[in-house]
C-alpha cells in the first residue's frame, strides 16, 4: 500500500466513521456548519476539546462567571453557570448575542482598548465570580484586572494560552501564588494544536 492510499484511509477513518474522535467530538459538524458546536448540534466555546470536556464537567448551577469576549461559549455558559457576564467590543457579536442569550446572561459593549473600559468591565460592579474567561482582546491586562474580581474559589480560564505574549503575565500570576493547568488539542474547525490554560489557587471552586 502506498504512503497515498494509507493517508486516504487513515482520512477517512477519522472522517466517516462515527467513533472517531472529530466526529465524537463535533469538529466534523463545527466544520460543515463553520461555528463551534458538539455532535448534538449544541454550542460549544472556540476553544480546544479537552478544555471544553473539562468544563462540562466542573461547572456547576450555583457558579456566576464573568467572560472576556461573547459568543456561542456565552450559550454553553448559560446552561451551565448561575449567571454569565461577558463583555464585547465587537458590535456585530453584541448584536448577535443580545438577542441570542437567555435571560441569565448580561451583556456589556466596550469598544477595544489597551488596559481601559474593556479591560476593567470585569470590576465596575463590584461582584466577584467563580469563574472569569479570557477569550477577548487585551487579555494581559484583563489577566491582571481579573484577579481582584474572583471570590475566594474562583478560577481563571485564558484560551490561546500558547502565545509568547501571555508568558510574563502567566509567570507573574504563578509567582504571585497561582497554580496552572493546560488543556491541548484541536479545536472547532481547526487544525493545529490549541492550548487553554486554568488558573487557579487552592480550595478552588472546580476542585483541582
Amino acid at each position: 500500500m502506498s504512503y497515498l492510499d494509507l493517508y486516504f484511509k487513515g482520512f477517512r477513518k477519522l472522517i466517516r466513521r462515527r467513533k472517531s474522535y472529530l466526529f465524537a467530538t463535533g469538529w466534523d459538524k463545527s466544520y460543515k456548519e463553520g461555528k463551534p458546536l458538539d455532535k448534538e448540534g449544541n454550542p460549544v466555546p472556540w476553544m480546544n476539546y479537552p478544555a471544553i470536556g473539562f468544563l462540562k464537567e466542573r461547572l456547576r448551577s450555583d457558579m456566576d462567571l464573568f467572560e472576556f469576549g461573547s459568543g456561542f461559549s456565552t450559550l454553553f455558559y448559560a446552561r451551565r453557570v448561575r449567571s454569565v457576564t461577558s463583555v464585547e467590543y465587537d458590535e456585530k457579536w453584541y448584536q448577535w448575542i443580545c438577542g441570542s442569550a437567555p435571560g441569565n446572561v448580561t451583556v456589556l459593549f466596550r469598544e477595544k482598548d489597551e488596559n481601559g473600559r474593556y479591560a476593567h468591565a470585569v470590576m465596575e460592579n463590584g461582584r466577584k465570580y467563580d469563574i472569569i474567561v479570557i477569550d477577548g482582546a487585551d487579555r494581559p491586562n484583563c489577566l491582571n484586572k481579573s484577579i481582584a474580581a474572583l471570590s475566594d474559589e474562583g478560577v481563571i480560564i485564558l484560551d490561546d494560552s500558547q502565545r509568547e505574549p501571555y508568558r510574563e503575565t502567566i509567570d507573574s500570576l504563578m509567582a504571585g501564588g497561582f497554580r496552572v493547568l493546560h488543556f491541548e488539542g484541536l479545536k472547532p474547525c481547526g487544525y493545529k494544536l490549541y492550548r487553554t490554560s486554568v488558573l487557579y489557587r487552592q480550595n478552588n471552586c472546580l476542585g483541582i
